[in-house]
């Protein structure tokens, strides 16, 4: 038997990239995304989970309760540097900012947007900053959660 293939794997570093665009803008576009903030190198992380609520279906008798998806809750929160008053997050991301976020995923940073590449696009408001606890051996940073006041859309193909 021949053993099945193994897909190849892409490095994170250097392969990802978040671009926010003016509320007003499409972040579709690559046209707007060539204009908006890039947001990458001023964060230091960027977590994005989601969660699915569960719906209990019970039945009368059943010994097992059954169960069906529930909504889903989506929590974004970056940690960003701070301190350098030219920071591009900083700026772009002030509390009470609504902002089309686009991150795409495994092409080189460096690699201009483009027509036909796939990108998750986040509808968000920004919230409150939270000046991080200084460490040794560290650098400044903020906390910021990111609140989507839309429904994200995933893998969504650009456009001109």
């Amino acid at each position: 038997m021949a053993a099945e293939a193994v897909p190849l794997s892409v490095n994170s570093d250097g392969n990802l990239r978040i671009t926010a665009v003016a509320w007003e803008d499409d972040a579709k576009s690559v046209a707007d995304l060539a204009t908006g903030d890039d947001l990458t190198y001023s964060l230091k992380s960027f977590n994005r989970t989601t969660a699915e609520a569960t719906i209990d279906d019970p039945r009368l008798t059943l010994r097992q309760v059954l169960q069906k998806r529930g909504k889903t809750t989506e929590t974004i929160e970056v940690q960003g540097i701070f301190g350098d008053t030219a920071d591009v997050a900083y700026e772009a991301c002030a509390p009470g900012t609504k902002l089309h976020i686009a991150v795409r995923y495994s092409v080189d940073n460096a690699t201009a947007w483009t027509v036909a590449q796939v990108a998750d696009i986040l509808h968000i408001e920004c919230g409150a900053r939270r000046k991080d606890a200084p460490v040794e051996n560290g650098v400044q940073t903020y906390t910021q959660s990111w609140y989507p006041i839309q429904p994200s859309e995933e893998d969504v193909a650009l456009s001109a």
